[in-house]
């Protein structure tokens, strides 16, 4: 099985901002030693949000090569391959739109998305975050480090390909009814897709191991409430869940609120400066009255849920 995992981090909500890219080469199915490099965007702009998702700032990319200058060098592993990456489509987005913003052609590769494909193989999960999806299986992981994700991504297909009887990406898909997706040369796309991408009307199902105590949890004895939409949950399921670890959902924002938990849609108008949600304008005033209230990415609260104890750290920073 040959294929090349790939992973990009942004500085900014713009699709352009690429900032670090990680490729895993997959050779008759050995990982060899991933590529990474830093990338200077055409912005030198980067919002708290993604700095905290990934540690990256204007100070590490100002003296790195733009996409421009490195495409000589990635453009081999990108270019007429198959490419996989967790949650592909935004990954492919980022290299269309970056490579748009640099005047590069695009190139036309097919690819799979890891995510997609463990929600098909492992539907008994809680989540099939990349995170989570590493410690279910062992897998090493510095998470939002685009070399150790691409790594880690590619690790993961390969544990999907052991679960089935398939021999190539072609037939892993059919396996799956994940149809492949397609970038052209006209910066046109195919996306891939399948069946399971429609959420039904199940609860997400998460349960604790017997004997798990939630006192420890970050949860336990909070007030949370969330603005926008989620990316795992449905409101409804993230309510559930912050009550099965010990805390309390709520749907408005208060002083006694500790976390307002926003969807990547509402942090961008927020870093943008455009349109905020009402909750949370007053969270935001409210801290600036002195309330403690914690105010984190939909992809915060599932390290959280699924990470505690590393979450935990992360979260305790100072904003």
């Amino acid at each position: 099985m040959n294929f090349v995992a790939i992973d990009f981090e942004t500085a900014n909500e713009s699709r352009d901002s690429a900032c670090a890219i990680g490729l895993t080469e997959v050779r008759d199915g050995v990982i060899l030693e991933p590529v990474y490099h830093l990338i200077r965007p055409p912005e030198l702009r980067f919002t708290h949000w993604t700095t905290r998702c990934h540690g990256l700032t204007s100070k590490d990319v100002i003296d790195a090569p733009s996409l421009g200058e490195l495409w000589p060098e990635l453009s081999p592993l990108i270019e007429n391959r198959f490419l996989v990456a967790h949650n592909a489509a935004f990954d492919l987005s980022v290299l269309r739109h970056s490579l748009h913003s640099a005047l590069i052609p695009a190139p036309s590769v097919s690819y799979l998305c890891s995510l997609q494909l463990a929600r098909m193989a492992w539907p008994q999960l809680a989540s099939h975050s990349l995170s989570f999806l590493a410690t279910v299986h062992g897998v090493d992981l510095q998470h939002h480090h685009a070399g150790s994700d691409s790594r880690a991504a590619a690790e993961i297909l390969l544990r999907i390909k052991e679960a089935t009887d398939a021999d190539s990406l072609l037939s892993l898909s059919e396996a799956f009814g994940v149809s492949i997706g397609e970038v052209y040369s006209n910066h046109d796309w195919a996306p891939s897709s399948s069946p399971g991408l429609g959420r039904d009307n199940r609860a997400i199902e998460v349960t604790l191991p017997a004997g798990y105590d939630v006192s420890g949890h970050p949860f336990n004895d909070k007030t949370i409430v969330f603005t926008g939409a989620l990316t795992m949950f449905s409101r409804n399921e993230a309510h559930r869940v912050v009550e099965l670890f010990g805390g309390t959902p709520s749907n408005s924002v208060s002083k006694r609120t500790n976390y307002l938990v926003a969807g990547a849609q509402d942090l961008s108008r927020l870093a943008a400066g455009t349109a905020e949600s009402t909750k949370l304008r007053k969270a935001r005033e409210l801290r600036e009255q002195g309330a403690e209230i914690q105010i984190i990415a939909d992809t915060d609260f599932m390290e959280l849920v699924f990470a505690p104890s590393n979450a935990t750290r992360e979260a305790g920073k100072d904003e």
